[in-house]
């Protein structure tokens, strides 16, 4: 037996010994997710959805009205047609098949531009003049006055060819592109002309238009028209697009029949007598030359006029009711948290995003989930001030990413909109100083003995320009000049460049006499006429002072928004906070938003403009941020009233949070 257990046992030990697994092992908690990874891709799936339930279907009703309307025009016109034919015009399919070509051709290019070119923070600038050269100055402002020119284009061409198919019926007049003859088949025909490029010019002076508006950037406003009022706001936008619409085809209108017969009386019979160009021309454009054109065309072709005025009228009206709508669109809050398991998770990410578009929509919804009195909303807002799932936790990421957006907000305000300043440059380090070699006197004579030199030569020097016999003799005449009377010196010749020194004194003082005697452009300009472009010139250069405001505060929506989030989970954090975490950043919130408040209404108080509608707008400007900015504080004094004296705030913001609890 001893012996079988001494031959066991070293087989046993041999084994290797391990240690016994623990699943009780520390793990890293997990940081907040990206907001490109929760929130955004819900807010592109509910923006698309409005894209193509709400944005597309209405644009095509604009497209449908002037297709049934063009349809009846060539028709006869409604005075001519019966009822039942009236009715039936509309759901024709020849309507319904050249509405689907107006829309696809001259309005849906339209929203793809809006839609690749949304920006939430436009470039700042301080009049108009500014703002077109930096529009213009971007390849994207070049490329969507491409689009709407061919927008433009496609919808003249649908026309033209839908007035040839029922040219018989047609009140119109021929729109081919070249004129009726046979000797001279390519000159261009002169309506064809006409139409064309007045639809061209109102697609330039539209984009042109909205460049001054500055319509690629999204217009927040804090009342959305609700769900109730979608029919009111339906017809209200129908209203102020048929007012903005006319008023703005008229105008341009009207300037492009005066420019059209201008180049067409004075312009083109002067360019065509440059040889090149009128070799180049001349077989398209020569029979113009044959008559002149005065205003007695305009009531011959009255009918053509009419026609390329409604054609104009329709295609800007379809145009703006489609920016109107995308505006009004891409403006209206989301609600795609509640879609999550954990709504406030996707909202806290969502407010890391680093396109103010996309920030400013999850403001806005973490702020109704802010106010909310529900008890799930107050039991979410419970999970975030006591989150220990998260590292940094979630209210720690929230005053984080809100503290930091306010704060470059408040930076920029500062510099009143102007950029950073560049960094300084960094000191040159001193060079180590070694032994100072000691100093040798500089000899500055010729070391060598000077040789003598012959009679020869120094005659030949003494004659020189600057030789001692030169100098003797010009020294001896300047003495005698000195010297001679008065008498002798007058009749003495005056030196050469004395004279040329009168000369052009005597010049100088008659060029104003000559240069009024030679007539200048503006001598041939009535004063009337020079005192409006004076004005005009001045309004387009001059800076205004709600744009000037408006790069102060370029993102006082969003800075809005979040003083009011700050603030009503600061007023929730005093009775659903149960571990303190909020109360220990109540300080440097309060002190973040006296701080702001401050910046604008100093900056509230340096306007000074004579224009009391430019300086109205201006106030308004920095009011939005202002007056969220003093609810704000407001709502926290009034929550914690004395509690407040526990914290620890600096002399200046304690002397100014102390006249909010004095006064409210």
């Amino acid at each position: 037996m001893s012996t079988g257990t001494t031959a066991t046992s070293p087989t046993r030990h041999s084994q290797p010994v391990r240690a016994i697994t623990s699943t009780l092992s520390a793990r890293a908690s997990p940081s907040v997710p990206p907001a490109s990874q929760t929130y955004e891709p819900l807010a592109r799936a509910v923006l698309r959805r409005r894209l193509l339930y709400h944005i597309l279907p209405q644009s095509s009703l604009t497209a449908w009205a002037s297709t049934a309307f063009w349809m009846t025009w060539h028709a006869g016109g409604i005075s001519t047609l019966a009822l039942p034919r009236l009715l039936v015009i509309p759901f024709l399919p020849t309507t319904l098949l050249v509405t689907f070509l107006v829309w696809a051709f001259g309005v849906l290019p339209i929203v793809v531009l809006r839609k690749s070119y949304l920006t939430a923070v436009s470039a700042p600038s301080s009049s108009p003049s500014q703002r077109v050269k930096i529009a213009y100055s971007n390849p994207s402002t070049l490329r969507a006055l491409s689009v709407y020119l061919i927008a433009g284009i496609c919808v003249s061409t649908i026309n033209i060819v839908v007035s040839r198919t029922f040219e018989s019926a047609s009140r119109g007049s021929d729109l081919w592109v070249f004129a009726k003859s046979r000797r001279h088949p390519y000159y261009l025909n002169g309506r064809f002309l006409f139409l064309f490029v007045s639809q061209v010019s109102l697609a330039a002076s539209f984009h042109f238009r909205s460049v001054l508006l500055d319509r690629a950037v999204v217009r927040w406003t804090r009342d959305p028209v609700s769900k109730t009022d979608t029919m009111i706001g339906f017809f209200r936008r129908l209203l102020g697009v048929g007012i903005t619409t006319g008023v703005f085809t008229i105008a341009t209108f009207t300037a492009y029949t005066i420019a059209f017969g201008l180049a067409r009386s004075i312009a083109l019979p002067v360019l065509l007598q440059i040889p090149l160009v009128s070799r180049l021309f001349r077989p398209f454009l020569g029979h113009f030359l044959r008559g002149r054109w005065n205003l007695v065309h305009l009531w011959w072709n009255r009918a053509l006029i009419w026609h390329a005025f409604l054609l104009g009228l329709t295609t800007i009206g379809g145009w703006e009711f489609t920016e109107s709508l995308f505006d009004d669109k891409v403006q209206e809050p989301l609600a795609v948290a509640s879609q999550t398991a954990d709504p406030m998770l996707t909202l806290i990410s969502g407010i890391t995003s680093h396109d103010p578009y996309y920030l400013h929509l999850s403001y806005s919804e973490l702020c109704k989930h802010a106010e909310d009195d529900t008890n799930a909303a107050s039991t979410r807002r419970i999970n975030v001030f006591g989150d220990q799932k998260h590292t940094p936790t979630l209210w720690t990421t929230l005053v984080r990413a809100a503290l930091l957006t306010l704060g470059k907000d408040y930076q920029l305000l500062l510099r009143r909109g102007a950029p950073p300043p560049p960094p300084a440059a960094p000191t040159p380090t001193p060079k180590p100083v070694g032994p100072v070699a000691p100093a040798t006197p500089f000899i500055r004579k010729p070391v060598l003995k000077p040789t003598p030199s012959s009679p020869l030569h120094s005659v030949v020097t003494s004659l020189a320009a600057d030789g001692a016999v030169t100098q003797a003799l010009t020294h001896s005449l300047d003495s005698t000049v000195a010297h001679l009377p008065d008498l002798f010196k007058s009749t003495a010749p005056a030196p050469p460049v004395v004279a040329v020194q009168k000369t052009v004194a005597t010049v100088k003082a008659a060029s104003p006499a000559l240069l009024g005697m030679v007539p200048t452009p503006n001598d041939f300009i009535p004063l009337k006429v020079q005192a409006i472009a004076k004005e005009i010139t001045q309004w387009w250069s001059r800076p205004r002072a709600s744009r000037l405001a408006d790069c102060a505060v370029p993102n006082r929506a969003t800075d809005a928004l979040i003083v009011e989030v700050l603030s009503r989970l600061v007023c929730a954090s005093l009775t659903e906070d149960r571990y303190g975490v909020v109360q220990r950043d109540i300080p440097r919130i309060l002190e973040a938003l006296l701080l702001f408040l401050t910046a604008l209404e100093e900056a509230q108080k340096e306007i000074v403009v004579d224009d009391a509608e430019e300086a109205a707008r201006a106030f308004d400007v920095y009011s939005l941020p202002a007056d969220a900015t003093k609810e704000a504080i407001v709502r926290v004094v009034q929550t914690f009233g004395p509690r407040l004296t526990a914290f620890r705030f600096p002399h200046r913001i304690a002397e100014k949070l102390q006249g909010f609890a004095d006064y409210y």
